[in-house]
């Protein structure tokens, strides 16, 4: 049977999401799901490629005593949302979060950094 094993996964942020779409529409019409994504990515895309990919990497680097603090979902969850509080960002913390409060203020900081 086709599509029944998954291959691989990655995490997908919305900045490649809108730029994907915008470059499947030049190729042709986009489905009605397509459409809709590609609405919505453009609604809600608060940074740049450049300045996402610069944040994903940097939140991924974040020290702490627990390794890593922040994982891949979290950081292109952080980096979806853009939260401007650390009120809004505890709000997106994963269950298996490992970090402490200090690591949230550092992340919290370089969203600051890449929203000015």
């Amino acid at each position: 049977m086709i599509g029944k094993k998954v291959l691989s996964t990655s995490y997908v942020p919305m900045f490649e999401v809108k730029e994907i779409l915008k470059a499947r529409s030049e190729e042709g019409e986009l489905t009605y799901e397509q459409n809709l994504a590609s609405e919505y990515a453009k609604k809600l895309c608060r940074v740049s490629k450049s300045k996402g990919q610069k944040l994903l990497e940097e939140l991924k680097e974040i020290p702490s005593k627990e390794s890593p603090s922040i994982d891949e979902a979290f950081a292109v969850k952080i980096v979806d949302i853009m939260p401007e509080s650390l009120e809004r960002l505890k709000l997106l913390v994963p269950k298996t979060f490992k970090g402490t409060d200090e690591d949230l203020g550092r992340a919290l900081e370089l969203v600051k950094k890449q929203l000015k």
